[in-house]
């Protein structure tokens, strides 16, 4: 399944991807204003085949949201503040991902939203990673209050998928479509 979705991602046109990161910001916005939560937004910084939610990230710190992304401290990935997406504000983490520069630390159990990336989903929330179980470890450690939305190509929507004890199921799945 994850050779699969990582080759239909792979696969799409720079037009489709540039309509699907519209679509998911779109929507990820409403999603977020909807969900009247006041407490940090954690977001994920897309590696090349990933929706890219900059726009939506641009858009929250224009507003004065408190941005979080995933930042490696040399053992595990904790959550550091997002000042920007600029260049100085950003480093390059060991998976090739940008993360931010600075590590103004938040505790997960803080966040109010979280967006989350995977290479599938399913309706009820599920989600197929990437096999490391960072998101898992950090989504554990979340206030039972947070909401967690995933977000998905509509090819990334699976009837099921493996599912094991420790693995955090999303409230909602926003999809291109």
């Amino acid at each position: 399944m994850r050779r699969l979705m990582r080759a239909r991602r792979k696969a799409l046109t720079k037009e489709e991807r540039e309509r699907a990161n519209a679509a998911i910001c779109a929507r990820l916005g409403i999603a977020a204003d909807s969900s009247g939560a006041s407490g940090p937004i954690a977001v994920y910084l897309a590696s090349a085949d990933e929706i890219d939610i900059s726009d939506f990230i641009r858009e929250a710190l224009k507003r004065g949201v408190q941005v979080v992304a995933p930042r490696w401290n040399g053992e595990t990935y904790e959550l550091a503040r997002l000042r920007g997406l600029a260049e100085s504000d950003l480093r390059t983490g060991p998976m090739k991902i940008p993360e931010p520069a600075e590590a103004e630390i938040v505790h997960p159990s803080k966040v109010s939203t979280w967006i989350v990336p995977g290479l599938a989903f399913t309706k009820d929330g599920r989600r197929l990673g990437y096999g490391g179980g960072w998101y898992d470890r950090l989504l554990a450690l979340s206030s039972g209050n947070s909401l967690k939305i995933g977000v998905a190509h509509e090819f990334q929507i699976a009837d099921d998928l493996p599912h094991e004890p420790h693995d955090v199921r999303l409230d909602r799945i926003v999809t291109t479509a």
